[in-house]
């Protein structure tokens, strides 16, 4: 059955996949993307979103969220991994298709509110616009079948030590997200170590698509760019295997199907003060939560390995077939 969603995100290379995945998949129906500030500037991210939709061969509203971190912290956006524009400064043409004029936040309200059965949410970005959506509207939180994050890590960061960009970039607006009682799923950086990748080979099968849809070819060429940016970053070693481990990506690929990963329920906690751990995501292992003072705290679905054939699969199955 098909399952309504909102996915908020703050469209970078990694973001434009995912939503091409989302776009295509027959399990969902996007009922809206919201933007917000992160891998670049809103105006950016804007623009990016347009032109996904549009190389998506859908039509679905976008709508222009918040510019700023709750707390103003000015924190450094990921043009660096992302390029200046977000897309890595590929040469796709402008969008034809604008903006709507409603922000996200009263966007996400509304459609969750007047939504006659629970929907799913995906955040792909900092959460400023999902916080600010239930600081606006608690009563939201009871209308969320499923909210899927890309978020975090177990047992290491990727912005600092500890933390992961999505949260290092607003833990303010992470914590309001992850203290509610909405049913979540969290899908840190670690499954992308674990099976969470697509190889050379997925990568050749979408490349050889790329002239019979508009999807595959955007995909194909943001996969090759952010080879090429982890090579020349360092993070793929000359003697590795290629790959690519685009973690939005695997978000959207959970909201459709979990079973593709292995879920483990913790507690999770924001760190929004340390020296060295700001935007940590604090994952309980302990045994003995059950005895502790948050003993009552609702507890987060966490990914921490894939499937790597199943979620392939279902990226190659979505896009070769729809």
């Amino acid at each position: 059955m098909t399952r309504n969603v909102i996915i908020d995100c703050d469209t970078g290379m990694d973001d434009a996949v995912a939503l091409l995945l989302a776009l295509r998949s027959p399990e969902l129906n996007v009922l809206g993307i919201t933007c917000v500030n992160g891998n670049v500037g809103l105006d950016h991210v804007v623009n990016n979103t347009l032109r996904v939709v549009e190389h998506s061969g859908k039509d679905v509203p976008v709508f222009a969220g918040h510019s700023t971190t709750l707390m103003h912290a000015g924190e450094e956006d990921a043009a660096a991994v992302h390029g200046k524009d977000g897309l890595g400064n590929l040469p796709f043409p402008a969008p034809k298709k604008t903006v709507e004029k409603e922000h996200a936040v009263d966007f996400i309200v509304r459609t969750i509110m007047e939504a006659k059965e629970p929907i799913d949410w995906i955040t792909l970005g900092p959460m400023t616009n999902s916080a600010m959506a239930i600081r606006r509207e608690p009563r939201i939180v009871d209308n969320v079948r499923m909210l899927t994050m890309m978020a975090g890590g177990v047992n290491a960061g990727n912005t600092s030590v500890m933390s992961e960009f999505n949260v290092y970039f607003d833990p303010e607006a992470a914590r309001i997200v992850f203290d509610s009682r909405i049913p979540k799923t969290m899908v840190p950086l670690d499954p992308l170590w674990a099976g969470g990748i697509l190889t050379e080979e997925n990568l050749q099968t979408i490349k050889s698509a790329a002239d019979r849809n508009s999807w595959c070819g955007m995909a194909s060429q943001i996969f090759a760019k952010t080879l090429a940016t982890m090579l020349e970053l360092g993070r793929i070693r000359d003697d590795e295997r290629r790959y690519v481990s685009p973690p939005d990506l695997l978000a959207v690929a959970v909201a459709i199907d979990n079973s593709i990963v292995e879920l483990k329920d913790y507690q999770v906690f924001i760190e929004t003060a340390g020296e060295y751990t700001r935007g940590m995501t604090v994952v309980d292992r302990r045994r003995f939560t059950h005895l502790g003072v948050d003993k009552d705290r609702q507890k987060v679905a966490v990914a921490l390995a894939a499937d790597q054939q199943k979620y392939s699969k279902l990226v190659l199955d979505t896009w070769l077939n729809s």
